[in-house]
């Protein structure tokens, strides 16, 4: 066989790798190592959050599935909104997010699942579940970075009778490293969706409980909300960077058209100078600077990268896996729930997302949604082709804000520097936001704040703050190589 997982965690490259091994393609392991990750990974992804999956095809087909949170139908409330600030310590920074049960949106997971099963899977839904099921019954040992994860949002985890159960010791402190996670509750219901669909989870005695409790909690989740989830397939977002073709995450969602402005922002050739000193530093500052200026609303994004491509026409709390078989498919998938609301759903174990308290979604501000859309995003799921038409790097990322400019610094790494994958990946990175430029250690500079408009702050480590790009290589040759971020534990499984 000749394939390759990068994912981030042991259980989910497994789970993809067992399914490789038993005559899947590449799809059949995502939807495998996506339901392992809600064990695996409980603070990343959940039944109740949402994804994107950026699919390439060995005969060529390119397809971006969005089953990413939708905003509720209505804004009518049938009590006070449950809305809570919770901050989150990154060590050197913090971030404020919204909880509760009015900051949820329309979950996409199991959705998702379906449909990318429906048009791309081989392989029975009823097989698919039974490595996620074994792993929620038996349970899984927290490991480093999710006890790390676990650390940051204990005051979320906290806030349910069920999620206590399920991550905090008898003693009440929460669990550590080494202890196990298990969820039965999780396993029933995998089951149960294999033999009735997604109705299993869109329709029926699971919806309508997690209806009446946002009714009559502070939410605005219907069943209307729930019957009428679609998937969108879309093309991806597609164009030009150094004779390759990136495919990413189009609009509505933002992060790809971000990704996609600031690699071009970087001009038609190829730096010369080595990476991590002080040229290096500035290229990226006035790259980052140049988008930062731009509206995040996705029409006014329309418009800028419409410009841009005409320009450059003729020179040609997420976590994430990739994906690629034998046969050359490839699938790059990123996964969230937030940072999760609070709210576990009776009997599922399945945690629901907080989607409309995160800043990053919502330019406007909070409570400023549309009704009844699709949420935006920073997910950027990416796949590059080589100017053969073959996927040449699969990657991706979490890290709320700072996906796209994690991904396109790995990009920029691989293709104009030529870097052995996993010194791409690993790389200290950069990233711009909020009026402060912020320089992970491992640079080589001595650079005066005067250069930089706003704040120059020097992190002190590497930290999952820059994201966890989580990345596949094609060589020339064929051989695939892989590189988890060590930012998040990231692991890989090459055969």
């Amino acid at each position: 066989m000749n394939y390759a997982v990068a994912a981030g965690h042991d259980a989910t490259a497994d789970t993809a790798v067992e399914i490789l091994k038993a005559g899947g393609n590449a799809f059949d392991a995502a939807i495998a190592a996506y339901l392992t990750a809600f064990i695996a990974e409980p603070c990343m992804a959940s039944g109740g959050g949402g994804a994107f999956a950026n699919v390439y095809t060995a005969s060529g087909e390119r397809l971006l599935f969005d089953f990413f949170c939708q905003t509720p139908k209505s804004k009518q409330l049938s009590a006070a909104i449950d809305f809570q600030p919770i901050e989150v310590d990154f060590g050197d920074t913090t971030e404020v997010f919204y909880t509760g049960k009015g900051s949820t949106g329309v979950p996409g997971s199991i959705a998702g699942i379906f449909a990318i099963h429906e048009k791309l899977g081989t392989m029975p839904m009823s097989e698919l579940v039974k490595i996620p099921i074994q792993y929620a019954k038996e349970g899984i040992a927290i490991n480093d970075f999710q006890a790390l994860d676990l650390s940051l949002l204990e005051e979320i985890f906290r806030m349910h009778p069920r999620s206590l159960e399920l991550f905090f010791r008898e003693d009440g402190t929460r669990k550590q490293i080494g202890d196990v996670v298990q969820m039965p509750g999780l396993a029933d219901f995998l089951d149960y969706m294999a033999r009735e669909g997604q109705a299993a989870f869109y329709q029926g005695e699971i919806a309508r409980k997690i209806v009446e409790d946002y009714q009559h909690g502070g939410g605005y989740l219907t069943m209307t909300d729930f019957k009428d989830y679609k998937v969108e397939i879309r093309e991806p977002l597609a164009f030009p960077f150094r004779q390759k073709t990136v495919l990413t995450n189009p609009l509505p969602s933002i992060g790809g058209t971000l990704l996609c402005l600031m690699l071009l922002e970087l001009g038609e050739n190829a730096p010369q100078q080595l990476p991590q000193g002080e040229e290096h530093i500035l290229q990226w500052y006035r790259a980052q600077r140049e988008v930062s200026k731009l509206s995040r609303l996705p029409e006014d994004l329309r418009l800028s990268l419409q410009q841009v491509l005409q320009r450059n026409k003729k020179h040609g709390s997420t976590s994430h896996f990739n994906i690629v078989d034998q046969w050359g498919n490839a699938i790059s998938l990123t996964m969230t729930i937030g940072e999760g609301c609070g709210y576990f759903v009776e009997g599922t174990d399945i945690h629901m997302n907080n989607m409309l308290g995160e800043a990053a979604l919502l330019p406007h501000g909070f409570h400023t949604w549309d009704e009844d859309v699709r949420l935006s995003s920073m997910m950027s799921p990416t796949i590059v082709l080589n100017a053969g038409g073959k996927a040449e790097v699969v990657l991706g990322s979490g890290g709320a804000s700072r996906i796209a400019t994690a991904i396109a610094q790995v990009i920029h790494l691989l293709l104009d520097y030529q870097l052995p994958v996993h010194e791409a990946v690993n790389l200290s990175r950069v990233h711009l936001g909020h009026d402060v430029f912020n320089i992970e250690k491992g640079f080589n500079h001595q650079l005066s704040p005067d250069l930089f408009e706003g704040t120059l702050k020097a992190w002190n480590n590497q930290s999952l703050f820059f994201g966890g790009v989580h990345t596949i290589l094609r060589h020339a040759d064929g051989r695939l190589m892989a590189s988890g971020d060590d930012r998040r534990d990231g692991v890989v499984r090459v055969g």
